[in-house]
């Protein structure tokens, strides 16, 4: 089994206002964490791994975000804006065509990433060429083919029944990053590596 390119999965924390919560918008979010793996083409093994809080401009932590996220008001205080981080990340990302991007429920992650790009003037396209794999389609493909229910799913449910759940912490970006990338490999692999 090989890809064309690396994958890089790429999982985001967000913080929105406070009358928003459990209903979130990629409008009304701010990322507060980047957490991504970059997977070999080839192996799937994580090559590479970009981990950074981010201090919010539009919408600061609010109580439910810390309890979801453990991630406090005062663990960004000090942190770079989105400008300097999501440029950072580009920069790491690397250069158009040289690895896909990925995500588990692609539909909020990416659009989040490319509204923050935009605002902040930071050319998303100039890395990040077309769609992005959505690894939740992976996962209930797994479920699927495994004689599994494939309704209600969440990352930690379709881990918890590839057998492999225990080994992550949720809601952290780079766990949840790390944790999405091994939905790929339980796939192709049958195993999540280390």
């Amino acid at each position: 089994m090989r890809y064309t390119t690396d994958i890089v999965v790429i999982d985001l924390e967000a913080s929105c206002p406070a009358e928003d919560q459990g209903n979130n918008t990629v409008s009304r979010s701010s990322i507060i964490e980047i957490g991504a793996v970059r997977l070999d083409r080839r192996s799937l093994e994580i090559k590479e791994e970009f981990s950074e809080l981010v201090k919010p401009e539009d919408h600061p932590i609010v109580p439910f975000i810390t309890d979801i996220t453990g991630i406090a008001p005062d663990m960004v205080a000090d942190k770079d804006t989105f400008l300097e981080v999501g440029r950072r990340f580009l920069e790491w990302y690397g250069p158009r065509n040289k690895a896909i991007i990925a995500a588990f429920g692609a539909y909020y992650d990416i659009p989040l990433l490319r509204k923050e790009c935009d605002r902040y003037g930071l050319d998303f396209r100039s890395s990040i060429a077309g769609g992005a794999f959505d690894l939740r389609a992976v996962g209930t493909l797994w479920l699927a083919m495994n004689d599994h229910r494939t309704s209600g799913l969440t990352l930690s449910s379709i881990l918890e029944k590839m057998g492999v759940a225990d080994r992550f912490t949720a809601h952290r970006a780079i766990e949840d990053a790390k944790a999405a990338a091994a939905v790929l490999q339980m796939f192709h692999l049958g195993r999540a590596l280390d």
